[in-house]
């Protein structure tokens, strides 16, 4: 890191000091924040930006993985003016998909296959904080594979009752995840699904007061129900 602006990096790290006070990272709290930070540049702390990307039977051969980590630093030091103007959610926008047990990011142009809406219910399970464990997955098709408009129907228990919500795609992009049907099913837990405003569709857990403190203290931009 000895390419990065020092004022760069101590927003990066006080970055990852104030995410990890709102319970992210927590997979590394053996590690300090500079710590973390070098893992991610390094490419060594990752995240896939697409359910296919965690199932093998979309490819013939599974692609390589994006390093966003290098990628990162790669932008961080060719335009070092961009990144000192960056708000505070920007820079916090930037290090949350490294925590792959709080968020998801999913690129909306996206892969056809009978398994998007099982492996996309596990990914939003995953970052669910505990709240969401659907068993008994199933999935079906509610429209032909080759429609202008693809719904697949995807059905799981939770909490002793059948429930199902439709995955929605136009062509190949993704229209709808059916996280308002899941904020219906866990909102008495307190916890709700909301997408963090940008190009990719970025998904994380939260609380009310969590959603206040973020806008509030970083000015966080978030969306729920969630329009894609």
């Amino acid at each position: 890191m000895e390419m990065v602006n020092l004022k760069i990096k101590k927003r990066l790290i006080d970055s990852l000091d104030y995410l990890r006070g709102m319970d992210f990272f927590q997979e590394y709290s053996d590690l300090a924040s500079e710590e973390i930070l070098e893992r991610i540049f390094n490419g060594e702390i990752n995240y896939p930006c697409s359910w296919c990307c965690e199932e093998p039977g979309v490819f013939s051969k599974k692609p390589e993985p994006i390093l966003h980590g290098p990628l990162l630093l790669g932008s961080i030091e060719d335009r070092q003016k961009y990144w000192m103007k960056k708000s505070d959610f920007e820079i916090d926008r930037s290090l949350i998909p490294f925590d792959t047990k709080r968020v998801i990011v999913e690129d909306a142009e996206t892969s056809i296959d009978d398994n998007i809406g099982m492996v996309l219910l596990k990914r939003l399970a995953r970052i669910s904080r505990g709240v969401f464990q659907p068993t008994n997955i199933s999935w079906r098709w509610l429209t032909p594979k080759r429609s202008k408009w693809l719904v697949q129907e995807v059905s799981f228990d939770f909490k002793g009752e059948r429930h199902s919500i439709e995955i929605v795609l136009q062509y190949d992009y993704i229209q709808d995840m059916g996280l308002e049907e899941l904020n219906e099913l866990i909102e008495k837990t307190g916890y709700q699904y909301y997408r963090v405003k940008d190009e990719y569709i970025i998904i994380v857990v939260l609380t009310k007061d969590e959603v206040k403190r973020l806008e509030d203290e970083r000015g966080w931009k978030l969306y729920s129900p969630l329009p894609l």
